[in-house]
This record gives C-alpha cells, sequence and structure tokens, in this order.
C-alpha cells in the first residue's frame, strides 16, 4: 500500500505544511476576486438570457454550477485547514495526504469537477463559434474524455489504495496536467484562429467600424488574455509535479477560482467595453444595435456581411457561410 509520503515532494524544497497553508489562503484570495466577478457576470448573464439565447442559458447554468463547487471546495478547504493545524486529529502532513479520509476524497473530486465543467464549456464555446460544427471540436472532446477516464480511475485508487502501487498511481498522475493543458490550448485557440478569421474577412469587406472598440480584434484580446491566467497555471503545473515540487498544491488550489475566473472574466470585460463604448462612441442621434432591447432587437434583426454578399443573422444560428461567424455584436452573445 502506498505511504502518504510518496505523494510528497522533498521537504527541503517547500514544507509540505507551509504549501497547504498557502495553498488555501490563496484559493481564498482568489475566491474572493471570483466572488466579485461572479455578481457582476451573472447580472449581465441573466440579461441575455431574457433574450433567449441558448448560449448564455448554457453559460449561466454552468458558471452557477462552477460557483457552487468553487464554493463547497473553499469550504472544505477550510474545514481541512483546521483539522491539521487547530484540532491536530493527525500530524498536518500525514493528514493533508490520507486519502482514506472523506473531505480529502471530496476535496479532489470538487477539483476535479471544476475542471470538467470548465473544459466542457470551452468546448461548447469553440463549437458554437465555429457555427455548430462537430469536426472542429472532436480532437478536444477525445481529451476530455481521456482527461475523465483518468481522473475518475484515481479517486477509485484513492479510495483503495491497495489496487495499486504508489508508483503507478502517480504516473498516471502526471497524464492529467498534459491532457488538460492540450484541451485548453487547442480549444482557445481554435477560437482565436476563428475569430481572426472572421476579422480578416469583415476588413476584406470593408465591414469593419473604425470608430468602435467593440471590435472582433478586441473579442480575440479578451477571450487570450483572460484564458491565459488558467494556461499559465496549467504550465506551471507541468513543470512542478515532475519535480515533485510542493509548491504544485499551491497552484491545485489555485486552480479551482482560476477557472471560475476566466469565464466570469470575459463576460464582465466585454461587458465593460459594450458600456465605454455606448458612451465615448455613440453617434449623434443613434443608439448602436448592441444597447436595443430585446424587444427592438427582435423586431429588427441584425444584419452581417459574409465574403459572398449579406447574411441575415437572427437568433443562434445564421444562414451564411458556414466557414463565417456572425459580426462583433452577435458574437457577443455567445462569448
Amino acid at each position: 500500500m502506498p505511504t502518504p509520503t510518496e505523494f510528497l515532494g522533498p521537504p527541503a524544497s517547500l514544507s509540505p505544511a507551509v504549501a497547504h497553508i498557502v495553498a488555501i489562503w490563496t484559493e481564498v484570495l482568489l475566491y474572493g476576486i471570483y466572488t466579485c466577478l461572479f455578481f457582476e457576470a451573472a447580472y449581465i448573464m441573466l440579461r441575455k438570457r431574457r433574450e433567449n439565447i441558448k448560449s448564455a442559458r448554457v453559460f449561466l447554468i454552468t458558471t452557477f454550477l462552477m460557483y457552487i463547487n468553487a464554493t463547497a471546495h473553499i469550504i472544505v478547504g477550510l474545514h481541512r485547514l483546521l483539522q491539521a493545524f487547530v484540532w491536530q486529529v493527525e500530524p498536518a502532513v500525514f493528514y493533508f495526504m490520507d486519502f482514506r479520509l472523506w473531505d480529502m476524497l471530496a476535496h479532489n473530486a470538487m477539483l476535479c469537477i471544476m475542471t470538467w465543467l470548465g473544459d466542457a464549456l470551452v468546448i461548447y464555446r469553440c463549437w458554437v463559434i465555429w457555427n455548430y460544427n462537430y469536426w472542429v471540436i472532436i480532437l478536444p472532446v477525445i481529451l476530455l474524455v481521456l482527461e475523465f477516464s483518468v481522473n475518475t480511475m484515481l479517486l477509485i485508487w484513492f479510495t483503495h489504495l491497495g489496487m495499486a502501487p504508489g508508483e503507478a498511481i502517480l504516473s498516471w498522475m502526471g497524464t492529467i496536467y498534459p491532457l488538460v493543458f492540450a484541451q485548453n490550448v487547442i480549444t482557445t485557440g481554435l477560437i482565436a484562429f476563428k475569430i481572426w478569421s472572421q476579422h480578416r474577412s469583415s476588413t476584406a469587406n470593408g465591414a469593419i467600424d473604425a470608430s468602435s472598440r467593440l471590435s472582433l480584434i478586441h473579442v480575440l484580446r479578451i477571450i487570450i488574455e483572460s484564458a491565459a491566467i488558467y494556461t499559465f497555471q496549467l504550465l506551471v503545473l507541468l513543470i512542478l509535479y515532475p519535480m515533485q515540487h510542493n509548491a504544485q498544491f499551491i497552484l491545485q488550489s489555485a486552480v479551482i477560482p482560476s477557472i471560475g475566473i476566466v469565464f466570469v472574466l470575459i463576460a464582465v470585460r466585454v461587458h465593460l467595453t459594450k458600456s465605454t463604448t455606448f458612451f465615448n462612441a455613440t453617434p449623434v442621434g443613434g443608439v448602436p444595435s448592441w444597447f436595443e432591447d430585446s424587444s427592438s432587437a427582435r423586431s429588427a434583426p441584425t444584419t452581417t456581411l459574409s465574403s459572398s454578399g449579406t447574411a441575415p443573422v437572427e437568433g443562434e444560428k445564421y444562414d451564411g457561410d458556414v466557414d463565417l461567424i456572425p459580426s462583433a455584436d452577435n458574437l457577443l452573445h455567445r462569448v
């Protein structure tokens, strides 16, 4: 049976006890930021929901599930902190790595669930932006299934440690971060490429409004910059895990609120950009199409230029070249 010390790095690098203390308080700090952004994003998403946009409902439900999961994770984390350092049920090093405990299993399971939700949501976003093209998301979905399978297998092993030696468990654990990292880079890259190609097409057709700050290229920056938070953490974990450095526990705890921050930050930043555009760049006597209420939007659907001419955009899908996506205003309802 593997011992808890098999899953710890050398104490000289960073004390396991110190690593877990810093990990919990890092998560608390990021959770505070996440909470502020979440309530702002929830208000924005609820407004989209009233416009009866399917993708907005999916993002709303998933975002709420992610926040509930992150809240439960931090509650369990604080409980574990008290158990280890206040009530001292057993030495902190062994307590934090005792996989037989319910709170250890719950802690790991909620980390897995948060990762699954985040990865599934970014795949859904990629699918929608690529105009519901299933071929585009085949590889990301395969990676997600592999990630789900490995995580599930590890959770079973954690509760039945005699089923596999510690070396085997460590080897399988080493596959998780590459899978998540690859899936995240691929989907974000596909989203970025689609937006960039649409920007080029719009430029070629003269459909770019130079006076508007809310351009496709600006949406591209928001998505890439927001996703970079999570991607950078995964990259650091890819380095720390083979080194068996205890700092990986800090990054693992930070991942939970960071995944949530990525998605709500996109909604908040887009909303703030739209608001700034309205107050600073609205022509006299005119109202931007994105500022219209749902009733006016339904009575006067927007029109988007495609490479072959014009293609009306109404609701979720549009009739036009499937290799193109709507303009920035319509795209923002999807991201």
